[in-house]
């Protein structure tokens, strides 16, 4: 097993090496997140998307670590370029399709039942509020607390939680519709 401070050191080297413009930083530090940051893109704006955006983000990422002070984890700063740039780019581009990667946690019902509550969850998703599906996304997509939450989208831990609060009841309110109309 790998000692966390040898982790650490490692990213601290990478961070380095791609702030100077070492190209070679740059791919491992590309290379370490990629998938992260693919994952929430999906999420976020669709699979079609992701791809192009996650060019995007980097692209800000490698711009920007400049401005990265390191008073928080750079998977949290990441995260926040992220999001930033996912909620921007929705606010250019309306629709949505496709935006749900995974399918819901329910493992009752047939396989046909399961995509139907995919499809149905996903029409939901689109119909919030960006700010409340970014953090009904960062909670339950991601694992995030409501901590984390607050330092990736700049906004106090009690607003974090109210908005998680209102996107699930939101959501309740939501499928409920769907449900009923089918």
């Amino acid at each position: 097993m790998v000692p966390a401070e040898s982790i650490a050191s490692d990213l601290d080297q990478i961070l380095a090496g791609s702030r100077d413009g070492n190209r070679l930083a740059q791919r491992k530090l590309y290379e370490r997140y990629q998938r992260t940051v693919y994952g929430l893109a999906v999420r976020l704006v669709g699979r079609c998307e992701a791809d192009d955006l996650t060019q995007e983000i980097f692209l800000r990422v490698f711009a920007g670590l400049s401005s990265f002070r390191g008073t928080a984890s750079f998977s949290t700063w990441l995260y926040r370029v992220a999001v930033n740039e996912c909620l921007r780019y929705r606010r250019a581009v309306r629709p949505i399709v496709n935006t749900l990667a995974r399918e819901p946690a329910a493992r009752d019902g047939t396989p046909g039942q399961r995509f139907e509550q995919a499809e149905a969850l996903e029409s939901a998703l689109q119909q919030l509020d960006p700010s409340l599906r970014c953090v009904f996304l960062l909670r339950h997509g991601e694992g995030m607390d409501y901590k984390q939450i607050s330092a990736v989208l700049g906004i106090p831990i009690s607003t974090a939680a109210t908005r998680l609060s209102r996107a699930r009841a939101e959501l309740q309110r939501l499928l409920k519709g769907v449900m009923q109309g089918s």
